[in-house]
């Protein structure tokens, strides 16, 4: 899509027309040197900036451009407010060396951290009673962000407001932290700002559910909607060569006969098939042409019966709290169709491994190293990218690419050639996520 320009901002354009008009406005040609000529040069660089700023602001008026509070007012034109930050939660425990006699009140808003940096505060007033040797409260991040997540247990062990509840020994968290997410940013909401149409329709299509989902929580960045199947194995009875099996909403490509034997049956020549009007008419020919049953497996949709498989930001799985958050958004009596059964999973994971040689010359080879293997280089960028979405099959030629063609820098160089082993191409269903398996086997070869 090609950049938009409401105001020519090329900086030599203009400074040819502010030259050219003062030459017009003087009636002769300004030289190099000239004091009006360097007055105009240095207008024109004024006016540069400012055509610049007014473009930016009048394209700043489309969804495309628009950030910041200018894209929080265009979705407030769509009733689609950017969501905000969510606070990551933990469970405390306060104690003493040996029991008192008296019992100990540990207030709510109770300040406790463990880096000084990140603050949790207790969610309510809990008792240590006298002859007990500590208690647990749950406890909330003073901000919101996925920074409070993920410390460790005993990690946060210092009482902030230590004068409150002077007779306390000691305060740790039993469980790791979890919950937080950031607020919103640009992109994902400038993403949904896009799908806030599809929400307008009680049909419910697949859009529509999508919306729905990413609106949930601030941690959902994809999920993927789609109608039930269910499979159907049956043992059918033959007529004079014919068998049957009623039913609407059948998928014949999905159909697998069976011989007596337990083996597939060849379509065409064992059996033939045809659907037509919700009836499921086999003729059986060959092997099958004899038999008194016949065994069969078929796919059917199930319409009414909607799967929403969402995924979190940088392709971390959903627990079970966010599983909630997007059913419950889901299945609002004002989002849902009344015919619809909404049922919200997480994706399945499929692993693969990376093994692959690659080549330089000595020249370039630290240089590509570390283009390739370093932080932040091809390998992790691809881990990242192939575990970060849904719908995305297994494809060793992205990796490919980011060895031989790295771009998310300017004058990086890349690897001569490469030889990918694994992962292999592996087509996956649309609501499973490619992991890396952690098993890496990378070498690089010299070639002056």
């Amino acid at each position: 899509m090609s950049e938009l320009y409401f105001i020519d901002t090329a900086a030599g354009a203009v400074r040819d027309t502010v030259l050219e008009d003062l030459e017009n406005g003087v009636s002769e040609p300004l030289y190099p040197g000239d004091e009006r000529r360097i007055f105009g040069e240095a207008l024109a660089q004024v006016i540069v900036a400012v055509y610049n700023n007014v473009n930016d602001a009048c394209r700043q008026r489309l969804l495309r451009y628009a950030r910041g509070s200018v894209l929080d007012a265009l979705g407030e034109n769509r009733d689609t407010a950017r969501l905000d930050p969510t606070f990551a939660t933990v469970t405390l425990r306060f104690g003493v060396e040996e029991a008192v006699e008296s019992n100990i009140i540990i207030p709510a808003g109770l300040r406790v951290t463990g880096d000084f940096d990140r603050y949790f505060v207790t969610d309510s007033t809990v008792v240590l009673y006298a002859g007990e040797d500590h208690v647990e409260v749950s406890a909330t991040a003073e901000e919101g962000g996925a920074q409070y997540n993920d410390i460790a247990p005993g990690e946060i062990n210092v009482v902030v407001d230590v004068s409150d509840i002077p007779l306390i020994d000691y305060v740790a968290n039993t469980t790791p932290t979890a919950g937080g997410g950031d607020r919103e940013d640009d992109e994902a909401y400038r993403e949904r700002i896009r799908e806030a149409e599809n929400r307008l329709s009680t049909a419910g299509p697949a859009k529509a559910y999508r919306f729905w989902a990413l609106s949930a929580d601030p941690k959902v960045t994809d999920a993927v909607v789609e109608s039930e199947k269910e499979q159907v194995k049956r043992t059918l009875p033959v007529y004079a060569a014919h068998a049957f099996q009623g039913g609407a909403n059948l998928i014949p490509e999905s159909l697998i006969v069976y011989k007596e034997d337990g083996g597939v049956a060849q379509s065409g020549t064992d059996y033939t098939a045809e659907y037509v009007d919700e009836l499921l008419t086999l003729t059986l020919t060959g092997a099958l042409a004899a038999a008194e049953s016949v065994q069969i497996e078929i796919t059917r949709w199930m319409y009414g019966r909607v799967k929403i498989v969402p995924i979190c930001a940088g392709g971390e799985i959903p627990d079970e709290e966010t599983l909630e958050k997007v059913l419950a958004s889901c299945s609002a009596d004002d989002v849902r169709p009344l015919t619809d059964l909404v049922q919200v999973e997480a994706p399945s994971v499929q692993t693969y491994d990376i093994e692959l040689t690659y080549y330089t010359t000595k020249a370039k080879e630290n240089e590509v190293v570390q283009n390739v293997e370093g932080p932040g280089g091809a390998i992790d960028r691809y881990v990242n990218w192939q575990g970060s979405t849904l719908n995305q099959d297994i494809n060793p030629d992205e990796l490919r690419k980011l060895i031989l063609c790295p771009h998310w820098g300017e004058n990086l160089t890349g690897a001569t050639r490469v030889i990918i082993n694994k992962p292999e191409y592996t087509e996956l269903p649309s609501t499973t996520v490619a992991k890396f398996s952690g098993n890496k086997t990378v070498r690089h070869v010299v070639k002056d």
